[in-house]
């Protein structure tokens, strides 16, 4: 097992604030001495502070378990939510983050914070029915509950106790439907009804790279306008004369220096 691997798992072992102040300095000693790669420490360094959360919440007196966080007003939207690519790598990271947090930190208790039906229902979620490259994840809960062997049920309270720890968030899809209806009088007509369909998901990577904004890209095209011309006609007269391919590029800068 690799050194991140088994921070890790401390992580998700840790019981006070102390020893996760303990495990966060030896955790940045070993990176700066290279055992752990930049990515590693920063999905580590990301399950401490989530760890940090939930122990803090703990002694400031959080509700027990049945009760998942205070009551909020649920988003809903039209169409397919926010969807988030996630490639097998993020997919296998979200995966051991869920696993560190199902760990039993309490003397007497079988599991931590979330459970083990609540990885399966992850572990559905991701492999079953997310789209890793439209991120796409609104099945039902009884598709759900099928991929997950449980019942619809524990298929909700799985769903509350991930996003409580702060594996997943969801959103609630509606769509407007049109259909038939009687007026006071008894005729028929039509009406358009807002219905809610099925919850769309997104996840949490815990790799502090994921949400990294990207500053190398601009909005502007590099290059100029014509560039992509020049490159075209270049090859068309190379080729009507017979010449060998790969020499163009030589031709378009002489040209541009021509025509500057």
């Amino acid at each position: 097992m690799s050194i991140a691997n088994q921070f890790l798992e401390a992580t998700g072992a840790v019981r006070t604030l102390a020893g996760l102040d303990d495990l966060a300095r030896k955790l940045w000693r070993a990176h700066g001495e290279g055992l752990v790669a930049d990515a590693d420490a920063g999905a580590a360094s990301a399950a401490l502070e989530a760890r940090r959360a939930v122990l803090t919440g703990s002694a400031a007196g959080r509700p027990p378990k049945a009760a998942h966080g205070p009551p909020r007003a649920r988003e809903k939207m039209f169409g397919v939510g926010r969807p988030r690519a996630l490639d097998r790598n993020a997919k296998v990271r979200i995966m051991h983050w869920a696993r560190c947090l199902s760990r039993r930190t309490e003397k007497g208790k079988a599991y931590g914070e979330i459970t083990a039906k609540a990885l399966a229902v992850l572990e559905a979620l991701l492999w079953a029915f997310h789209n890793a490259r439209s991120g796409l994840c609104f099945p039902s809960y009884e598709a759900i509950a099928e991929a997950a062997h449980c019942a619809r049920s524990t298929v909700a309270e799985a769903i509350k106790a991930l996003e409580y720890a702060g594996v997943l968030t969801w959103v609630q899809r509606i769509k407007r439907i049109r259909e038939r209806c009687s007026d006071l009088l008894g005729d028929q007509g039509w009406r358009w009804r807002v219905i809610r369909t099925s919850n769309a998901y997104s996840f949490r990577d815990p790799s502090p790279a994921a949400d990294r904004p990207n500053f190398s890209k601009s909005e502007k095209p590099t290059g100029t306008p014509n560039q992509g011309l020049l490159h075209l006609s270049a090859r068309v007269i190379w080729a009507a004369e017979g010449r060998p391919a790969g020499e163009e590029s030589g031709w378009n800068d002489r040209r541009g220096r021509i025509q500057a």
